[in-house]
Parts: C-alpha cells; structure tokens; sequence
C-alpha cells in the first residue's frame, strides 16, 4: 500500500484528469494483482491457497489501521509545532 500512496502524493503534485486517474487505478491494480499471483504461485509450488489471501486481506487492513492512527497522531503533533511557532512569533 505504500506504493499507491507515492502514487496519491504524485497525483497531489501533478493534477491529473478524472479519466487518467481511472486509467491509472486500473493499471496499478492490474500490475499489483498480478505480481501478488505470481508470487503466491512461485511460492506455493503452483497452488493458490486461501491461507495466502487471508493473510493479504489481514495485511492490508493492519495497514490501512495502522495508517489511519499513525495519520491522527501526525496531524496532532504538526498542530503543536505549529502553535508553538506561532506562541514564538508573537514573542518576538
């Protein structure tokens, strides 16, 4: 998931238009499946087992947990430093 969002902070940077954003979802997706195929085949000697895909599914929603709680605390301390920029400002 960190890849796509290098992807999202590219897109922030260089505007894109609805129909290439669609377009590069697609592709990305496309390309994530399959590498993810193609290692779970490589791996389990050719068998795709439920097991594997369970643990991507666990794997992505840490992820994305994880992520959303390490974003509030990310907000929160750039909150501070901003204050605290602003209280030494006014110092001055």
């Amino acid at each position: 998931m960190w890849s796509y969002d290098l992807f999202r902070i590219f897109r922030k940077m260089v505007k894109h238009h609805t129909i290439a954003v669609s377009v590069e979802d697609l592709l990305y997706w496309f390309a994530v499946a399959f590498i993810i195929f193609g290692m779970i085949f490589e791996k389990n000697n050719g068998a795709i087992r439920g097991y594997a895909f369970v643990g991507i599914l666990i794997g992505v929603w840490a992820e994305c947990f994880l992520e959303s709680i390490f974003r509030k605390l990310w907000i929160k301390l750039l909150k501070k430093v901003g204050k605290r920029s602003k209280m030494k400002q006014g110092k001055r």
